[in-house]
């Protein structure tokens, strides 16, 4: 009874899902016009869409952007922009060929007829406004020599943009099996035109007036809604690019709009209209506002600020000690060399500014003027270079590293050399390299004379030594205890040289020893005493 419980509620939960399914869902009519933050991509009409940042090439919004996608009219895209890349000046006086002619009966167009001659530039101008295929031939055979060729070409130039899903087999978009893009690549494809000035100058024209030698001037109105102010879909800002409409692909839109500065590109295909509503307009409108309500636009310089962390950890020596961050120097970029730079982050979102920065530095690079920077360090002072390298246009953007705070000095208390700056002589390494030189040859001089005179010192020692040992020796001799003479006698009392008288009163004669002794002997002058 459970179970069967069970299951039925579940069929009714599943039922009124079900039911509750499409009531649910959201449709174009559901778009709040108050609030575009809030898009979704069942909230366009078309069936393929995309809103791409034109400096960087960023996705902002995308609905089925990648499904391959029959292009019409949009492909004088690269029409135009391989017509102006081909070199021929505009001023250039041309002849339009037969291929002008060979075009499907229901084609649109100029229109201009094989063997009339007008200005290059009129040409191009005439076959956008108009959207022209005969114009579209006549251009593909002008600058390749046939429509094959220029096919072909088409085709290279779209793989170098980096499209991986796109096909041209002919240069105007009439329908063809072999002839298809995607929203996405038909956006890399506009943002690559729309570098080029030229290309910007010509699709940025709701109406122009061309003249063809032949039969005078052509005043032409392209069947932009979006920019004509008049109309009821007209945008403020859009500065182009170009419609496209057949059976095959509906009703396409690929535009571009300013705002602050900052390009935004969007693509619409196959979308649809009634006699009161054109679908390609209010998608368009919708991107648009979503790009500018979603996204916030970073100049060079803002886009640096926030990155500078990361190129650089510049800390001042000799900093104060009382200063706030510890020596450490925030940059900040002046003297830009071109500051057209924007970039369009999506709002809200630290992701997404994680990886805008990332790039941005990957692209970046920064130069000290010197290797080790020292307090006082002033505001705006330079301090080195800055080179960016802008990956939409592929040149080099310059600027001026300076300063972006003051960075006191340390004081520190005075020094022998405040009070006796001759001293700083010694700071000069020729200076010490002589110093040392000389303090060298003193010290080889001063060892020089103590060695002389130890070597004195050596030798005056050695005669002391030899004199006292020589005296000690004299001494050890002269206290050794005297051998007894034989012939040495008791002496006597001394006698007149004529004898002494003893008390006999009779005279004794002189004794054989006194005569030796007194030297009288004939042996000569020798004291038997005193031995040698």
């Amino acid at each position: 009874m459970h179970r069967k419980l069970s299951a039925l509620l579940s069929l009714i939960l599943i039922l009124a899902v079900a039911l509750a399914a499409p009531a649910l869902a959201r449709t174009p009519e559901d778009y709040d016009a108050t609030n575009p933050a809030q898009l979704s991509s069942d909230m366009l009409y078309s069936q393929a869409a995309v809103l791409i940042d034109a400096s960087s090439g960023d996705v902002l919004f995308g609905k089925n952007e990648r499904d391959r996608m029959n292009p019409a009219s949009t492909t004088k895209i690269m029409t135009l922009l391989l017509g102006i890349e081909s070199g021929i000046p505009l001023e250039q006086q041309i002849a339009i060929p037969q291929a002008a002619a060979d075009i499907p009966g229901d084609s649109s167009l100029i229109p201009v007829y094989p063997g009339e001659t007008m200005r290059f530039g009129d040409l191009l101008l005439g076959f956008m406004l108009a959207s022209g295929n005969d114009g579209a031939n006549a251009v593909a055979v002008l600058v390749a020599g046939s429509v094959d060729n220029f096919v072909q070409q088409m085709n290279r130039r779209a793989a170098e943009i980096g499209c991986t899903d796109t096909h041209f087999a002919n240069a105007h978009g009439y329908t063809d099996e072999n002839h298809y893009t995607t929203a996405y690549d038909l956006a890399l494809i506009t943002r690559e035109a729309m570098q080029n000035a030229t290309f910007r100058q010509i699709v940025n024209n709701y109406r122009g007036t061309i003249t063809v030698n032949e039969r005078g001037e052509l005043n032409l109105v392209s069947k932009y809604e979006i920019m004509k102010p008049t109309s009821q879909f007209y945008y403020e800002g859009c500065i182009g690019v170009k419609t496209g409409t057949t059976s095959a692909a509906g009703e396409c839109f690929v535009g571009a709009a300013e705002k602050d500065g900052a390009t935004l590109i969007s693509v619409a295909l196959k979308s649809a209209k009634t006699e009161a509503e054109e679908y390609r307009w209010i998608d368009t409108a919708r991107l648009f506002d979503y790009g500018w309500t979603c996204y916030d636009t970073y100049t060079l310089d803002q886009m640096f600020e926030v990155a500078e962390s990361q190129l650089a950890n510049v800390v001042i020596s000799n900093a104060s000690k009382d200063d706030p961050y510890g020596g450490r120097l925030n940059l900040e970029i002046a003297q830009i060399s071109d500051s057209s730079y924007l970039r369009m982050v999506e709002r809200n979102s630290a992701t997404a500014l994680n990886d805008a920065v990332s790039d941005f530095c990957s692209k970046a690079s920064i130069q000290l003027t010197r290797e080790s920077l020292t307090a006082p360090i002033s505001k705006g002072e330079i301090i080195g270079e800055f080179s960016y390298l802008d990956a939409s246009t592929g040149s080099i953007v310059t600027a001026k590293l300076v300063a972006g705070r003051d960075v006191a000095e340390q004081i520190n208390p005075p020094t022998l050399l405040d009070y006796f700056p001759f001293l700083r002589i010694f700071s000069n390494r020729i200076f010490l390299a002589l110093l040392i030189v000389l303090a060298v040859l003193i010290v080889l001089i001063v060892i020089l004379a103590l060695s002389r005179r130890a070597a004195k010192q050596r030798r005056r020692h050695m005669i002391y030594e030899q004199r006292r040992r020589e005296y000690q020796r004299r001494q050890h001799v002269a206290a050794q205890p005297r051998r007894r003479d034989p012939y040495d006698e008791p002496p006597r009392r001394p006698r007149s040289s004529s004898g002494s008288t003893g008390r006999s009163g009779t005279r004794t004669p002189p004794s054989r020893t006194s005569s030796i002794r007194s030297g009288r002997s004939g042996s000569g002058n020798y004291d038997r005493r005193r031995p040698r």
